[in-house]
């Protein structure tokens, strides 16, 4: 074994890691927070058999890692590297494979209104909207847009007459590889709100603010 053998031998884990759409998802759902291995199992769908298997590959190239809080194990990002690597290969995905574009046009072909990162942070500065996360509400207590209200998706029908009807409302969730703000959005459309879909996540969004106070250092 060479020395330049063995680097690439131990970066390919990272690769391996990376080779399954099921572990990206997972890696989709740790970015939100910590979860146990039931609980991505249950919002993935498989089996937790299946879901321990492939959180052993993650495991293996270190990019998930596991904490004991009483019974409970649960599985996080191994660090914020970690969670820019994931968005990366998402950004990196969007720009090379024209079939991440078609998918998402095909599945945005209907009455919702999309907003613009830009157009969002500005209008939510000047009080012209109303932000609504709809994620789980460990998810939104783990990290979320801090003039977000938290409106879990299975519990927006129900909560309909708690919101304002003087502005426009704007949804997010866990990011454009997700559909629940274009799901939430409807919803408000069809009971006479003015909605838009933000299919941007909590990270692009501090991102995006990051980005911003950078600018304004430089002039």
């Amino acid at each position: 074994m060479t020395y330049q053998n063995d680097l690439y031998v131990e970066l390919a884990k990272i690769g391996k890691s990376l080779s399954s759409e099921r572990r990206l998802e997972i890696m989709d759902l740790l970015v939100q927070g910590p979860k146990t291995v039931e609980k991505i199992a249950e919002l993935t769908k498989m089996s937790v058999a299946n879901t321990s298997r492939h959180l052993q590959v993650l495991r293996s190239g270190n990019l998930v890692e596991r904490k004991r809080d009483g019974n409970h194990i649960y599985y996080g990002l191994a660090s914020s590297r970690v969670v820019d690597l994931f968005y990366l290969l998402r950004d990196v995905g969007e720009d090379q494979l024209e079939r991440i574009s078609q998918i998402k046009e095909d599945f945005e072909k209907n009455d919702v209104y999309a907003m613009s990162l830009d157009a969002a942070y500005n209008k939510a500065k000047s009080g012209e909207i109303e932000l609504i996360d709809v994620r789980p509400a460990d998810e939104y207590a783990t990290a979320h847009i801090a003039e977000a209200k938290n409106i879990p998706l299975p519990d927006l029908k129900e909560k309909l007459d708690t919101l304002p009807d003087d502005k426009d409302l704007v949804v997010y969730c866990r990011g454009n590889l997700c559909t629940y703000a274009t799901r939430a959005a409807r919803i408000l459309s069809e009971s006479g709100y003015n909605a838009h879909s933000l299919n941007e996540s909590t990270y692009d969004w501090n991102r995006y603010i990051e980005k911003e106070g950078a600018g304004k250092n430089e002039n």
